[in-house]
């Protein structure tokens, strides 16, 4: 079979090679001369378009000035003496104070035996007013436009150039061939002609003149002109390149060369009238005659030697000649080339359709069973073969569909098996087996490289005593309730497990005690939240919850797992519906009886009101201009009054015991009511807990305070802390929106100690970045922290924030931070926080 195909493949080259070489023998006659004909007509339209204008222009001036010196008035050759004077050579010239080269015309005038007739005298004022009026406008379309006088005088228009003054008293235009082109007695059609091609040397160029008899009243009194510079059509003629197809060339109806590359030096030193007969060049000589003999404009054929195809086209104006002559063994040299192409276009189609011949087979046959190998494969070693979709209705084709069908299903059990393997038959998490295996790879993977951990379980207060009364399904619809809030709270990397009965865990990779944390007071309050209306009876569900983090708390999975068992039951003796941290027994109880003490501190001091707000300023960098103040929380000693205590004693209690949101509360009201008692204070900042980020009421509460106490949404700026806002990312923006839909400004307060802050950006919305104030501190000292704090402010910048730099506790740091281009600073070296500030007494 493959000797067959390249036995067809050859026949079949050969064959087209033949055609194709028969083919454009047969087209290259018609074709040639086709081309160059359009090539040739182009040219020399695009060559005659500025020597057409120029023989209309002269026509119509001569039009205008014949109706001008009809009807100039009475008088009008009485103002010569006014535009001319004679000079000491006898010669007319424009009078000195009106040469004006660039708008006007020149004259010399010769007076003649018996002076200036008054014919003249009114040609030369009519003359000059013309071309002063539309020489400008003709120029530089033109070299020049100009007035011949048979009193031997010639007035002149050509930009920048003073023909009249340079003329001396021999200057003369008698013989000029523009004068004896239009005598009566050479010319008594007196036709618009055009002069021989000429080197002018003043202009350096070569031109050609296009000239119309002037006669007025029966008598020939002069010429109107155009000097045309055809330096553009001369180059126009391309110098020959060593290969090129086409030569060109611009010839006369008198057979002399105008312009031909080849000849450029000799035809310039015969000014233009270079005879093609005198070149003893048999090519030229034939293009010659074969033009001349034609007696047509335009026009192709092929000279009587045949080795060249000659096309003309008539320039319009002087009427000269645009000729091309494309050699004969050119033609055969293309001619030999299209067909090598041609045989080599047949080459790289049939070549590619045998090879797409043997592909053909290997598609239907080769590669649809190699699939079915492969997948039969695949199949056999447990992974999930590809479709195999050959979409044929032949044999192979309905086999690979069998196939398709047979290992979806296949598929689908495996799922099946696998999810039953892995999740819980009645809430769909993941089960203990899944739970271990994670909790295993963690130990394996994660714990080598350094990564944090923690385990959340908890289980339903009271379960039991829902299950005996009110029978298995109340119990089976409160763990999917419970199963369902708590999925809606922990991240996509988190894993929620049912490990059996009313028994849940939660896996956090790469989780902090703080996150962790977060999650279990979100778990505990959501399902405090929930109730489940049984037999008519709302019955609400408390949950107890313990927290294991590694590598605090355990260094192995079992350990760590006990180690949360053991913290939930202790939150169960702490009086259930509450989360513990693991504690060994000793610090366990230290700490529960520290935790009780400082909650009951925390009571006594929201119901007898011994929180108290202290403030600092915060200040412009370059101006010291104070922005705004800071409301910092304190908390009244009740055994010393006259000593507070600060917040990193007992917030940390408060947001454990969920207290913190009173506090915020309180702050709130508190900053708004002071707002609304100084109105000349321009803005105050507070500070709000992470655990206020999914308070979906607490947004309202401030929107309400402002608006009952009249206060700008804009005086009251919201701290949040980066890393409370980073754990609970989605909170965090959901309560960031709430604010800036309700008008406040939002600041995001220790800014830079979560690592990855730059990247949460996008997502948190503030106005303003509080640069953490371990960077600010021994900023003079610390180089790095230079190029960190350098960092925020340029991305800041960058995003339309502004930046604050607080703990600035010494001028050094002022000024470098200056330099940085922070926009604000706050600090002991500025002001120190204090209840009565003295700008509250100002701004009353």
């Amino acid at each position: 079979m493959s000797l067959t195909l390249w036995g067809l493949f050859l026949t079949l080259l050969l064959l087209l090679s033949v055609l194709g070489y028969v083919a454009l023998w047969l087209s290259a006659d018609r074709l040639a001369p086709l081309v160059i004909q359009q090539w040739v007509q182009i040219k020399a339209q695009t060559n005659e378009s500025l020597l057409v204008q120029a023989d209309a222009s002269v026509r119509r001036l001569r039009q205008t000035l014949v109706q001008r010196l009809d009807q100039a008035p009475s008088g009008t050759a009485g103002r010569f003496d006014g535009l001319f004077a004679r000079s000491p050579d006898g010669l007319w010239r424009v009078r000195p104070e009106l040469v004006d080269t660039e708008n006007a015309p020149t004259l010399y005038l010769h007076d003649g035996p018996h002076g200036l007739s008054d014919s003249a005298r009114l040609r030369a004022v009519v003359s000059y007013e013309l071309l002063r009026e539309q020489g400008p406008a003709l120029v530089p379309p033109f070299f020049s436009a100009y007035m011949d006088f048979v009193e031997n005088g010639l007035m002149v228009y050509s930009r920048g150039i003073n023909w009249g003054g340079n003329a001396d008293a021999q200057a003369s235009n008698a013989d000029y061939p523009t004068m004896l082109g239009s005598d009566p007695r050479r010319n008594p059609g007196r036709q618009v002609f055009w002069t021989p091609v000429y080197l002018d040397q003043q202009a350096h160029t070569w031109m050609v003149s296009v000239i119309a008899p002037l006669d007025w009243q029966g008598h020939w009194v002069g010429t109107l002109g155009h000097d045309v510079a055809i330096q553009t059509l001369i180059d126009s003629v391309a110098p020959p390149r060593p290969n090129a197809a086409v030569q060109q060339l611009i010839m006369d109806s008198r057979g002399n060369l105008i312009a031909y590359s080849q000849l450029r030096s000799r035809i310039a030193a015969a000014q233009g009238q270079l005879q093609i007969g005198a070149l003893k060049d048999q090519a030229l000589e034939q293009a010659m005659r074969l033009v001349l003999a034609a007696h047509s404009d335009t026009g192709t054929g092929r000279t009587p030697d045949g080795s060249q195809w000659v096309a003309w086209s008539r320039i319009r104006g002087p009427g000269w000649f645009e000729v091309n002559a494309l050699p004969q063994a050119r033609v055969n040299q293309w001619v030999v080339l299209i067909w090598l192409a041609l045989c080599a276009i047949g080459l790289l189609i049939l070549t590619p359709t045998l090879w797409l011949l043997r592909r053909r087979v290997h598609a239907l046959v080769t590669r649809p069973l190699q699939q079915l190998t492969r997948a039969v494969d695949e199949l056999g070693q447990g992974r999930t073969p590809q479709p195999i979709a050959l979409d044929s209705p032949d044999e192979l084709g309905r086999l690979a569909d069998a196939f398709d069908t047979m290992a979806a299903e296949l598929v689908q059990q495996r799922a099946r098996l696998t999810t039953l393997a892995e999740r819980d038959a009645l809430t769909g998490l993941y089960n203990r087996h899944y739970f271990e295996t994670e909790l295993a790879r963690f130990f394996r993977d994660g714990a080598r490289a350094g990564h944090e951990g923690a385990v959340l379980l908890f289980d339903l207060d009271e379960f039991k005593y829902v299950n005996d009364t009110f029978g298995h399904f109340a119990g089976d619809a409160m763990l999917l309730r419970v199963a369902g809030e708590t999925r809606a709270l922990v991240r996509e990397t988190d894993t929620l497990c049912r490990l059996g009965g009313d028994e849940f865990a939660v896996f956090m990779p790469h989780a902090t005690l703080d996150s962790a944390l977060a999650l279990a007071e979100r778990i505990v309050r959501t399902v405090g939240r929930t109730t489940l209306d049984v037999e008519g009876k709302p019955l609400r569900l408390t949950t107890s919850l313990g927290v294991a983090h590694y590598p605090d708390h355990g260094q192995s999975a079992e350990e760590l797992v006990s180690h949360a068992d053991v913290a939930m039951y202790q939150a169960k003796r702490l009086g259930k519906n509450r989360w513990t941290i693991y504690r060994s027994d000793r610090n366990a109880v230290q700490a529960m009886a520290a935790r009780l003490a400082w909650n009951e501190r925390i009571e006594h001091a929201l119901e007898r009101n011994l929180l108290r707000l202290h403030f600092q300023g915060v200040y412009r960098a370059d101006n010291g201009e104070m922005t705004h103040l800071e409301a910092l929380l304190r908390m009244m000693d009740e055994a010393d009054p006259t000593q507070c205590i600060t917040p990193d004693h007992f917030i940390g209690y408060a947001e454990k015991s969920g207290r913190i949101l009173d506090i915020d509360r309180w702050v709130v009201r508190e900053s708004i009511a002071l707002l609304a008692a100084h109105p000349g204070l321009p803005a105050l900042a507070i500070n709000i807990s992470g655990r206020s980020f999914d308070d979906p009421d607490l947004p309202g509460f401030i929107t309400a305070q402002l608006t009952r106490q009249s206060v700008a949404p804009k005086r009251l700026l919201v701290e949040l802390t980066e890393t409370a806002a980073i754990s609970d990312l989605r909170d965090a923006e959901r309560f960031i929106d709430a604010l800036r839909h309700a008008g406040c400004s939002l600041c995001l307060d220790d800014f830079g100690s979560g690592f990855a802050s730059f990247a949460y950006l996008k997502h948190l919305k503030v106005d303003v970045l509080k640069i953490d104030g371990l960077f600010i501190r021994n900023l003079p000292r610390e180089r790095d922290n230079q190029v960190f704090v350098r960092s925020i402010i340029e991305v800041a910048r960058g995003m339309g924030q502004h930046t604050v730099a607080e703990f600035v506790e010494d001028e050094e740091t002022l000024r470098l931070l200056q330099e940085f281009g922070v926009d604000m600073v706050q600090g002991y070296y500025l002001d120190k926080p204090q209840e009565d500030h003295p700008v509250l007494k100002d701004r009353r």
